[in-house]
């Protein structure tokens, strides 16, 4: 897998923002569980971080607060490919095994659900969901992303559909370059799921009628 992307975002108020990219040449799962492993340090909340209070006769609750601390495990939900579950003849593990075993060490700092289906949507499906959050026909834009993430914002720019040679547009995403789509395909996974262009089927629960 080179390069081996990811992206690492927040959803808020049915907005996302995307925080980070990963992009690890020659790599592998368990280097990316890894990479994702240091990138989030920064945002676990440390009370040493915090300013000691002025007045004296609080020194002492402040100082136990800080010892006894024990920060809550963070909400993380994992999307991907849906053929990472299946085995490669190289490898005893599928490599979403490999992600719920490196999680699993981690069970005080993450509280970690995998999201994935068994199949992956169709590929025009999964670029309309990423449009639509960049822009949808009201105008909103519900797709936000960090200014470092050079990687996602030039295959946004950049990445079109592959073409015959008479110009007709073809319902596969041009690969011609190997650095492109690998961190919009990542984003494409997550907004596919949890933003589907499709209304879910079935009943849902509301308010009573009366």
């Amino acid at each position: 897998m080179n390069p081996l992307c990811s992206v690492v975002g927040q959803t808020i108020n049915g907005r996302v923002h995307v925080l980070d990219e990963l992009v690890l040449p020659d790599s592998h799962t368990l280097a990316a569980c890894e990479e994702f492993l240091s990138r989030t340090k920064q945002w676990i909340f440390s009370p040493e971080a915090l300013e000691l209070p002025e007045r004296e006769d609080q020194l002492e609750a402040f100082e136990q607060m800080v010892r006894e601390y024990q920060p809550a495990p963070q909400n993380v939900y994992v999307y991907g490919d849906a053929t990472g579950e299946q085995r490669r003849t190289s490898a005893s593990r599928t490599d979403w095994q490999i992600a719920r075993d490196f999680f699993g060490r981690y069970t005080d700092r993450f509280k970690v659900q995998i999201r994935v289906p068994r199949s992956n949507p169709p590929v025009k499906d999964r670029v309309n969901c990423v449009n639509a959050m960049l822009r949808n026909h009201a105008g909103q834009h519900r797709l936000l992303i960090d200014p470092k993430c050079k990687g996602l914002i030039k295959d946004l720019e950049q990445v079109c559909w592959k073409a015959d040679p008479h110009g007709n547009q073809l319902a596969d995403l041009d690969k011609s370059d190997p650095m492109r789509t690998h961190l919009s395909d990542a984003a494409g996974y997550f907004l596919a799921h949890d933003f589907p262009m499709r209304a879910v089927r079935g009943e849902r629960g509301g308010p009573a009628i009366i």
